[in-house]
């Protein structure tokens, strides 16, 4: 028989033995503690199946702070929904999901809102009352077009040959580029203090619709993430900070078998178009400096400075992202905020697999 509740102390073991069965990985209990226990908006609400003592699925909502408008609210964010196979399509996914609805709104969540696979969109759209906002668009600056050509030619002449008007087109369909009119002066972020606070006082008000920047919410996220080093380096100028970029490299293989290294801009917040300037400037120092191939950032239409990250290099690939909301609340003050993508300022920092 199953029993559908909330979670218990010591449930995480069984959690993570599900998950990896479930996604194909290698998760450590420690990992699950600092991502739903740890955050500081508080711990995770888990809708769990229990199947005679054993977790056969969940639904979870992870508490996030969000500017929406003048007002700062809690969204909880749903990540690692899964049902063991053996009792899929049973309605158990539909039911765990609105329990965790129910659980969050009890403790002041007031919309629900993810990153969901093209998969699982369909039945967040048609069995949970859910709105797809974005199909959030993924950009690309290239720099080692070269290196990507020689891996299907296997000649690095040729390739140079061949990827040179490619590199040519690319020049011309990005356009002039910007520069920073400031001197800035870089340091790198170990620690967030209250310096960040104090800049995301200042910059806010720019972002209708944002997760709070704040700085126990960058540390937590950022500086004390247990299996990824983030580079992250802060802009100064006449002795202020100005912005901030939060930068992850690593190395995929392409077809299984070509290795190419990915930088990612997790994100960047600046007081100014001419921040945002110069910090990628000093971001695209750092990516050279590791032998990047290409560069990723999201940039959703009518994003705040998208356009200035536009100019800056970065062209639209075909991959889109969904992302999808359900105000769990009978306010609908907050929907012309929630639901309208050009309110909206997402980066990768909000999605759990960056």
């Amino acid at each position: 028989m199953v029993v559908l509740r909330p979670y218990n102390d010591g449930d995480e073991v069984q959690i993570v033995k599900l998950f990896n069965e479930v996604f194909k990985h290698n998760r450590t209990v420690d990992y699950w503690h600092w991502q739903f226990l740890e955050s500081p908006y508080g711990k995770a609400t888990m809708a769990l199946g229990d199947a005679d003592g054993k977790i056969i699925g969940q639904c979870t909502l992870l508490p996030s702070k969000i500017q929406v408008g003048d007002s700062e609210i809690l969204g909880g964010q749903s990540i690692d929904a899964m049902v063991h196979r053996d009792f899929r399509r049973c309605g158990y996914y539909e039911n765990l999901a609105f329990m965790s609805y129910d659980i969050g709104t009890e403790s002041g969540i007031k919309f629900r809102y993810g990153f969901p696979s093209q998969a699982a969109l369909q039945g967040i759209l048609e069995k949970l009352g859910g709105s797809l906002v974005s199909d959030v668009p993924l950009y690309m600056d290239v720099y080692r077009l070269d290196r990507l050509v020689s891996y299907f030619l296997k000649s690095k002449v040729v390739s140079k040959i061949l990827s040179a008007p490619v590199k040519f087109l690319i020049w011309l369909f990005k356009g002039k580029k910007i520069k920073s009119k400031r001197k800035y002066e870089f340091k790198e972020v170990k620690n967030f203090g209250s310096e960040f606070d104090e800049f995301w006082d200042r910059v806010k008000s720019n972002y209708p619709t944002m997760t709070s920047r704040e700085s126990s919410f960058l540390n937590w996220r950022v500086a004390n993430h247990p299996t990824i080093e983030y580079k992250t380096f802060a802009a100064y100028y006449d002795g202020r900070l100005r912005g901030y970029i939060v930068l992850k490299d690593e190395e995929k293989m392409v077809r299984g078998k070509y290795p190419l290294k990915i930088g990612s801009v997790v994100d960047i917040i600046g007081e100014d178009e001419d921040t945002y300037i110069g910090l990628y400037e000093r971001a695209k120092d750092h990516f050279k400096s590791i032998d990047v191939d290409f560069v990723l950032s999201w940039i959703l239409d009518g994003m705040y400075y998208g356009d200035t990250l536009k100019k800056l290099g970065f062209i639209k690939t075909k991959s889109r992202i969904p992302f999808a909301v359900k105000n769990l609340t009978l306010d609908s003050s907050i929907d012309e905020y929630i639901f309208n993508e050009e309110n909206w300022y997402l980066m990768p920092i909000e999605a759990d697999t960056y």
